[in-house]
């Protein structure tokens, strides 16, 4: 019986351990963190992270040149789809998020959105 309570000890001090040494990592972006519906965020860093700059749902021919190939994810909490361009006045790659829709910006798009436009993408 001794080694049975001594080993349940032991196993209940390294789960404590290991839950207490858990790395904390930044938290992503949540709508109770001030983030409006009806907006599409985009973020400088990954996973909904960093500096964050908020649209109207509006189509924008071209990011002001402070957020121009600076966005790395893309939260839209518009009622409708939206398509991120690589390229000012629309062109360029393109990708469509759907309302409500959280989107890494990987490769082609990491660092490259320049336009938006609403609606999603058009032919």
């Amino acid at each position: 019986m001794k080694l049975t309570v001594k080993s349940a000890a032991v196993a209940a001090t390294i789960a404590a351990t290991v839950v207490l040494a858990a790395p904390v990592t930044a938290s992503a972006a949540d709508p109770k963190d001030g983030y409006l519906g009806g907006k599409v965020y985009l973020f400088d860093g990954h996973d909904l992270t960093g500096d964050a700059l908020a649209l109207a749902p509006a189509d924008i021919p071209y990011i002001d040149w402070a957020w121009n190939d600076r966005a790395s994810s893309v939260w839209n909490l518009t009622s409708g789809q939206v398509c991120i361009y690589t390229d000012a006045d629309y062109h360029g790659y393109h990708f469509s998020i759907p309302a409500g829709g959280k989107q890494e910006l990987l490769f082609l798009y990491d660092n490259s959105v320049s336009s938006i436009s609403v609606g999603g993408c058009g032919g």
